[in-house]
């Protein structure tokens, strides 16, 4: 009985080495589905700076296959009595393997477009400098996801390589 768990312990040793000698890796897709999913908790997000406030929510990631990025856009309003300002906002910024929450976060914001949806403010110049030179740059590390709820194959390290594709990115660990 000790002969042959012994012998099945070596063989799987075996094996394994074999598997990675021979250029195996392992894969995990992320579709921006998931991700959205996982933005969405996180909002909404009020922020005050001077006087105003704005709420941030509805966060999308924009993974676009043509030139290689992956963006975050959100709205962003702000309400004062009958008044409203709502904006979209594009940022670009770093995806970033957190080892301690074992994350991919998204940090180091920039605006990258702003576009102004709805504007019924006499005067939303102040609000429109506050959310795009204050507000912003106060965010904290945004999580587009948990390794651990995607799959526990996926080792908790960052991956060596990401491939994106379209609505989705493919994490490679070699």
């Amino acid at each position: 009985m000790i002969k042959s768990l012994l012998f099945a312990v070596i063989l799987m040793g075996v094996l394994l080495t074999s598997a990675n000698s021979q250029g195996e890796y392992i894969f995990q897709l992320v579709k921006a589905k998931t991700i959205n999913s996982t933005l969405a908790s996180q909002f909404p997000i009020k922020k005050s700076f001077q006087g105003n406030t704005a709420t941030f929510s509805q966060p999308q990631v924009i993974i676009n296959v043509l030139d290689q990025s992956i963006k975050l856009q959100m709205t962003a309003s702000a309400n004062e009595g009958q008044q409203q300002l709502i904006t979209t906002l594009v940022f670009v910024g770093e995806m970033t393997y957190d080892s301690f929450s074992e994350s991919y976060i998204f940090e180091v914001l920039q605006l990258d477009s702003f576009k102004v949806e709805q504007d019924s403010f006499t005067d939303s110049q102040g609000i429109i400098k506050a959310i795009k030179q204050s507000l912003i740059n106060n965010f904290d590390d945004l999580v587009l996801f948990n390794m651990a709820d995607l799959s526990s194959l996926a080792p908790t390290r960052p991956a060596d390589e990401i491939e994106i594709s379209k609505q989705q990115l493919r994490f490679i660990w070699k």
